[in-house]
């Protein structure tokens, strides 16, 4: 079968744009849960040697994208009512307070870059992938500036999958409209709390995003 993945040339061989590459197609749900990840097929479908997609599994494994099922490969990991409930708990936990310890570190600039991309989305001006992108940015934004490493993996890791829930429940459709508009409002007050270089606020802001964030999920999930 055909992958959606892309060519990395012959000559790229670190593992971490294997894992990028694979993480993000399966964040997108164009590899779906249950899909089987074949060295050899990915191999040849990146045009690289086994070696590399081998290690990207692996990777994939430990951070919960994949399945290693012994002498049958590996598969792209489930996903459980379980899992959901666990993830936005994470999320509730540890991204309001590694927003609130990021604030006082994120440079202007990049805030006024954010901004503006965010504030085009409103205005129909970005493509649906621009917004994907743009979501991951902000909250990426906060974790970088996190000075505690472990802490700040696991942000990274726990937001991409609630994407990766999110677009499952979607059944990997567009979100509608309104859907967008309102989660895009919500990062502009994110955004707007840390212009101000308000850590408590922005705790307060980014809780209240999870939390309709999770609300949204939910409701996806019952349709």
């Amino acid at each position: 079968m055909e992958y959606p993945v892309e060519a990395l040339g012959p000559n790229l061989s670190l593992k971490e744009m294997v894992y990028e590459n694979l993480r993000n197609q399966i964040i997108t749900g164009k590899l779906a849960p249950g899909m089987r990840l074949p060295e050899e097929e990915l191999s040849r479908a990146m045009n690289i040697s086994r070696a590399p997609i081998r290690e990207a599994l692996n990777m994939l494994h430990r951070d919960g994208f994949a399945t290693i099922i012994p002498r049958r490969g590996a598969i792209v990991s489930l996903i459980t009512p379980e899992d959901i409930r666990d993830n936005w708990e994470m999320r509730e936990l540890l991204e309001p307070y590694g927003a609130k310890v990021s604030t006082p570190r994120i440079p202007d600039e990049e805030i006024d870059n954010m901004y503006n991309r965010i504030n085009a989305l409103l205005n129909g001006a970005e493509s649906f992938q621009e917004y994907v992108q743009s979501d991951l940015d902000l909250h990426e934004m906060f974790f970088q500036y996190v000075t505690n490493r472990q802490l700040r993996e696991v942000l990274m890791t726990t937001k991409a999958h609630s994407l990766r829930m999110r677009y499952y429940a979607e059944n990997g459709k567009t979100p509608r409209e309104d859907v967008i508009k309102e989660a895009t409002q919500e990062h502009l007050v994110i955004l707007d709390t840390l212009r101000k270089r308000d850590p408590e606020k922005v705790f307060q802001a980014v809780l209240a995003h999870i939390r309709a964030g999770r609300d949204r999920a939910e409701r996806a999930h019952q349709e």
